[in-house]
Parts: structure tokens; C-alpha cells; sequence
């Protein structure tokens, strides 16, 4: 399921990542759900695009570092809020070993400690990003709300065979005081062995401690989908700015190429054919244009099957399947299907759908 790390990386032990960033207001909540809020730095002025659009690349990565962060930093009682609570704001001892502007390490011990003893999880295993769902309100898109700085919520969702799923939010605060929602992410880990890089059963004291405690009934089901043999295909090669730290494509550049592919699909054909572009089968998006851009993305769902590395060549195919503001989206490496996204853009003057 997981490749191998690039030979030419090295993995880095993970650091306190917004520790600098000024993470405040961090508390855990046992009941009725495992829980950590905290408030967090939100979009700054590279978050957004030419038309004052938030990128999706933005989004996600606000998103990995504060569960990073989460899932890292040591707690002292997960059980007793009566203990918990202070603790995290009044230890001395772990403010310096964590490291007041992020220079230090948490150990393996630290991380142990941390929300849903999520170091201990990874002790043994690692976690395989299989499927995530953003979904985006308007008030993203409107431009009297702020977005610096945002409430973060993190629950635990649904405990499954070989599967974790968990719920990111974040809440902007509206001049009037009260707290909207401006986009949230739902999304599960597959636990893969270290040895074989299959899926394995989740650990029997992680189920024990946690199985039932979760917001969901169900772990997440993303259904795959068909390309046709008809679609708009935009070719590109994975740069050194779309890897993470393993030497793969990050979590977040199959969502930018998807998006690029798009914009690049509503161009004039004149356009296309002064820059020389490798683009082909623009009918197969009939129907998206600028205007349904404009309207924002309401949501993106992602299926994960293979990861790549700098330098690959991916094919990014694209259809509508009757309804011009939903896109199909397959990214396609030597032949083989490596990630599939689905993107729904707001409908003219509609309700938002949950």
C-alpha cells in the first residue's frame, strides 16, 4: 500500500511544529468523544490565490501541522480532565523539553503521552492516509470573516478492523463574538506493518482504551470510480516543491494538480494553442467554467492507492459525470491509477449541503 522511503532521504524525528506558532487555549475533553481544541495561527496573505480564492495546498497543510502537533504533544491524563487540564498549561518541565520556539525533540516517550497515545500507535506500525474529505463553508469564501487566528477542534471519529477515522474543524470568530465554521476534515488512517507494508489488524489496547468512544458510527467509505475513456488530460511532473520530507508527494499536491488541471481545462482553446500545452480532451469538462469556479470549492473527497516521487511523470485526468460542478479527477502513473478525487463546487445561490 505504502512505498518504501526514498533511499536519498532520510525520515526526520518529528519536532514540535507549531510550538513557535503560538498555539494557545490547548484542552482535552474525554466525554462524550476524545477531544482536543486549541487556537491556532489560520490563512495568511499566501493562503489565497489571484482572485482572493483560499488555496486548497493552504488548507491542508494548516491541517496536518495542527493534528501533527496534537498528536505529538505529551499530555499527562487522558482519563481525569480534573488532572489533565491544568497540567497542560502549568508544566514547567514540559515547556522546556518541548521546546519553547520548537528546537527540541519530543521523545518516543513524549509521544506516547500525547492525544489518543498516538506515539505509542506509530511505535509499532505506521499510519497510511487512505481516504479525507474536506468540506468548506461560504464563510471561507467571505471576505468579512477573519481567518487569523482559528478555533481548532479534533475528535476521534470511528475505530475500525485496520482503520482509525478522525475529525479536524476550524472555527473563525465573527465580529459579533460567535464562532462559524469555516471548513472541516474527516479523514482515515489505515494501519500498515512496518515489515510486510500491509495493512494490520488495529492494536488490541488501543481498541480496548478507545473502541466506542468515537463521534461516528462507521469508519469512512470513499467508493471508487471509472475513468472513461474520454477526459481532459494535463500531464505533469512532480517537482521538488510538491514532496514532503519522506521524498513523496505530499497529501496536499494531488489536490493543487487537481485544481491546476481545472483552471487549466477553462481556458480559451486559442490560449492552449499559443502556450503549446500537452492539454487535450477539454470536452469532457463541458459545462465548468470560470463562473463555476468562482463559485468555491465546497468540497473534496480523496482516495489514496500509491504514493510517487520528485521527478515522476503523472498523467491528471478529468470529466463531469452530468453535473457541471462536480469533477471527476484520476491521477495516473505508468499505467496505474494512483489517486482518485472527486470536487464539488458551490451550485448558483444554494443552500450549503452537509
Amino acid at each position: 500500500m505504502a512505498s518504501h522511503t526514498s533511499p536519498s532521504r532520510t525520515p526526520k524525528t518529528t519536532k514540535a511544529p507549531l510550538e513557535s506558532m503560538d498555539v494557545k487555549n490547548l484542552k482535552y475533553v474525554a466525554s462524550p468523544h476524545p477531544t482536543v481544541e486549541c487556537t491556532v495561527p489560520g490563512l495568511s496573505h499566501e493562503s489565497f490565490d489571484m482572485d482572493w480564492m483560499p488555496r486548497t495546498s493552504s488548507l491542508m497543510w494548516i491541517d496536518a501541522l495542527t493534528r501533527s502537533y496534537v498528536l505529538h504533544r505529551p499530555m499527562d491524563d487522558q482519563t481525569d480532565v480534573g488532572k489533565q487540564l491544568p497540567q497542560i498549561e502549568a508544566d514547567e518541565h514540559l515547556q522546556t523539553k518541548a521546546g519553547r520556539v520548537g528546537e527540541k525533540l519530543w521523545s518516543q516517550q513524549d509521544t506516547e503521552r500525547a492525544f489518543l497515545n498516538w506515539g505509542r500507535f506509530l511505535k509499532d506500525m505506521h499510519g497510511f492516509g487512505q481516504y479525507s474529505e474536506f468540506t468548506m463553508s461560504k464563510a471561507l469564501y467571505d471576505l468579512e470573516v477573519p481567518k487569523w487566528s482559528l478555533g481548532f477542534r479534533f475528535r476521534l471519529g470511528f475505530i475500525g478492523a485496520c482503520s482509525v477515522t478522525k475529525i479536524c474543524e476550524f472555527f473563525a470568530r465573527c465580529k459579533d463574538g460567535s464562532d462559524i465554521l469555516v471548513w472541516s476534515n474527516k479523514y482515515q488512517q489505515v494501519a500498515v506493518d512496518k515489515k510486510t507494508r500491509q495493512p494490520t489488524r488495529i492494536p488490541a489496547w488501543f481498541k480496548d482504551k478507545y473502541q466506542g468512544t468515537g463521534c461516528l458510527n462507521q469508519a469512512m467509505v470513499l467508493r471508487p470510480f471509472k475513468k472513461p475513456e474520454v477526459t481532459f488530460c494535463h500531464p505533469i511532473l512532480v517537482q521538488f516543491s510538491d514532496i514532503d520530507e519522506y521524498g513523496h508527494a505530499n497529501w496536499s499536491a494531488y489536490v493543487k494538480w487537481a485544481t491546476d488541471a481545472i483552471h487549466a481545462a477553462v481556458l480559451p482553446d486559442e490560449q492552449i494553442r499559443s502556450a503549446n500545452s500537452q492539454t487535450k480532451g477539454g470536452r469532457a469538462l463541458r459545462g465548468v467554467t470560470k463562473e463555476t469556479l468562482g463559485r468555491g470549492l465546497h468540497k473534496f473527497q480523496i482516495t489514496y492507492f500509491r504514493e510517487c516521487l520528485e521527478g515522476d511523470k503523472v498523467e491528471v485526468h478529468l470529466w463531469v459525470d452530468g453535473e457541471p460542478d462536480e469533477v471527476f479527477c484520476c491521477l495516473v502513473k505508468a499505467g496505474e491509477e494512483i489517486c482518485q478525487i472527486k470536487l464539488f463546487y458551490f451550485k448558483n445561490n444554494e443552500v450549503e449541503r452537509s
